[in-house]
């Protein structure tokens, strides 16, 4: 398929017409004359600009496609070079209209700090630029269609650009969808919401920046998850058609520039090792140069969310916040607080379906100072078992999503490794970031699996049986065993609703078989693990109204909190079992658990248990 695709025999045919109907979409399949109309030549003015062979963040050079115009239909093309060459005729009536409307006839640019009629008329224009590369989002051959919200995906629904083998075209002219009507009026509320006042922005280079005292707040590139300046070319060649008279100088090159973009970019540098060594050595940079001119009395703070890990036979460490502390605690700095920020929509790609990131962490960082002691490996392991699990609990607190605790579990762990010059090993050799980074993951795994000593008898029971069988049916010996053990019995186990057995079998109830009519009030062998379940249920069903009404329902012999901590603990065995669909139900309860507390009070009056 790629071969025929780069031999340019890959086509495209019209399937159906998306209609408005009553209260839904309509699909219509095309006649003669809607394929023909989907057939026009392509411009000979669309904008030029190569997609590099190895960019990273693109998936689409193995198809043939060469030119960021390539990702557009000729129809599209057609439509976006016209709405773009009108933004210059539109400026030149701007500024006419301007001149009678009494603006001043001074001639100075925009660029230039003008403020008569042709300044005004720049600026307009300027926005126009900017609708018409907006459009571009939902008008390309990656525009692939939502089905379940008949609605249009856009191109930059992550950041990256993938194979699309379906794809919606927009109708420019027509509001609503994709259309220019509609794309301008978001323009417009994003203008008429914008502060306004004197401000600056700059594009300069991070480290030459930093030359001078500055309080700084950064989110750094995540090492080489995104080829920023690479996919920037996607948006950028339709601004620098549509603006490059306007700002001649911000849209001279024809391309983004690239070279001092600070992302382990490999085709750029050498292969993998050279990108490494690029990314760290310019990462430390920036951080020396804000080590050295910070504020005594003003942290800085360092927003990351990046999800890389790579297995070792000691545990978890992620490459990207390797580099990330490296270059921060080598460069003189130490974390003093850290705490969870939701940044990402529940809507989002990535996260439909899956458990995606929720959430940035925050550092704060203060200046290490120069008499900062040193401490042994087991000094350093003991404080990691004495803190850690408080700091945890604080986190989980703060509404953070399930799967976001291994990462923000860092920002403490580091912080304990931070405040020392040193961490030395046996052998007397500092113990570097990696490996401080999988003692902190294991020691996360110590204190996940102690929370089970504070579950009642029958969790304790199905979590060991979960650990080893999920919801599938396993041995009823086996589990007699474990119950044995317990000091409980299969029987009631059966009769309070968590599992069902025969036949020599047994297995646990999946939430989605838990019956519909359940009144926690009325249970008298409730238990935790039976309370998430249904919660878990009616979530899925009745979203957070409905999970808070059976919160509010629970007797205050259940403590919620273990509630709260059983589905933590549950997303992550179901994700070391690699059931993701059960992962994602635990981890969206564990992520709605405060909304869900806090709608519950509401409901059933202010509850001990839920406080």
């Amino acid at each position: 398929m790629r071969a025929e695709a780069k031999a340019a025999r890959m086509g495209c045919r019209l399937l159906a017409t998306v209609a408005e109907g009553q209260r839904q979409r309509i699909y219509v399949g095309p006649d003669d004359q809607q394929r023909q109309a989907s057939h026009v030549p392509r411009p000979n003015t669309a904008p030029r600009g190569t997609i590099p062979d190895k960019a990273p963040s693109f998936r689409v050079q193995a198809y043939g496609f060469r030119e960021y115009s390539d990702l557009f239909t000729a129809r599209q093309l057609t439509a976006l070079t016209t709405f773009s060459d009108l933004v210059g005729e539109a400026r030149e009536i701007i500024a006419r209209d301007a001149l009678a409307a009494g603006l001043s006839s001074d001639a100075t640019r925009l660029d230039d700090g003008g403020l008569g009629a042709e300044a005004y008329a720049d600026a307009v224009a300027t926005y126009l630029g900017i609708t018409v590369s907006k459009a571009t989002n939902l008008s390309s051959s990656i525009t692939t269609w939502m089905s379940d919200r008949g609605a249009f995906r856009e191109v930059f629904a992550r950041q990256a650009i993938p194979m699309a083998w379906d794809f919606a075209e927009a109708n420019l002219l027509q509001p609503g969808g994709g259309g220019i009507p509609t794309v301008l009026d978001k323009v417009c509320q994003a203008l008429e919401h914008a502060p306004t006042g004197n401000g600056v922005a700059l594009q300069s280079d991070a480290a030459a920046s930093l030359s001078r005292p500055a309080l700084l707040s950064t989110d750094p590139p995540y090492y080489d998850n995104i080829g920023y300046s690479d996919l920037s070319d996607f948006f950028y060649v339709w601004l620098r058609r549509s603006l490059s008279a306007i700002h001649p100088s911000t849209l001279s090159t024809m391309l983004v520039p690239k070279s001092e973009e600070l992302v382990a970019n490999p085709y750029r540098h050498g292969g993998k090792e050279g990108a490494h060594q690029y990314f760290e050595d310019g990462f430390r940079e920036v951080f020396s140069r804000a080590r050295e001119n910070a504020y005594v009395d003003m942290p800085i703070t360092v927003y990351y969310a990046f999800k890389q890990q790579d297995a070792e036979k000691s545990g978890q460490a992620s490459t990207g916040w390797e580099t990330l502390l490296e270059g921060m605690l080598r460069s003189g700095w130490r974390i003093t607080a850290t705490w969870p920020m939701r940044t990402e929509g529940s809507g989002r790609l990535l996260a439909r379906g899956t458990n995606a990131l929720a959430s940035s962490i925050v550092l704060a960082l203060r200046p290490r100072p120069e008499t900062a002691p040193r401490i042994d490996r087991r000094g350093f392991l003991a404080r990691l078992r004495s803190e850690l699990p408080d700091k945890l609990r604080e986190l989980q607190q703060g509404s953070i999503a399930p799967v976001d605790l291994p990462q923000a579990a860092i920002g403490p762990g580091m912080a304990i490794f931070s405040e020392y010059s040193a961490v030395l090993e046996d052998t007397g050799s500092k113990m570097t970031v990696r490996t401080a980074l999988e003692r902190i993951n294991v020691i996360l795994d110590e204190v996940l699996g102690e929370l089970e000593n504070d579950f009642d008898a029958p969790t304790r029971f199905a979590l060991t049986w979960f650990r080893q069988n999920g919801f599938d049916t396993g041995k009823f010996g086996d589990a007699e065993t474990l119950a044995t053990a317990r000091g409980i019995s299969l029987d009631s186990l059966e009769r309070s609703g968590i599992l069902t057995k025969g036949g020599g079998k047994l297995a646990l109830i999946a939430p989605s078989a838990m019956p519909a009519d359940y009144d926690p009030a009325t249970d008298a062998s409730i238990s935790e693990w039976e309370v998430v379940m249904h919660l878990v249920r009616v979530m899925e069903a009745d979203g957070i109204p409905g999970a808070a009404q059976l919160l509010a329902r629970i007797p205050e012999s259940i403590d919620a909190d273990l509630c709260r901590e059983l589905a933590s603990l549950l997303f992550k065995l179901a994700e070391d079992r690699k059931s993701t669909a059960l992962a994602n139900s635990f981890n969206g309860l564990g992520a709605a658990w405060h909304d869900i507390a806090r709608q519950a009070r509401s409901v059933g009056g202010e509850q001990g248990t839920l406080m």
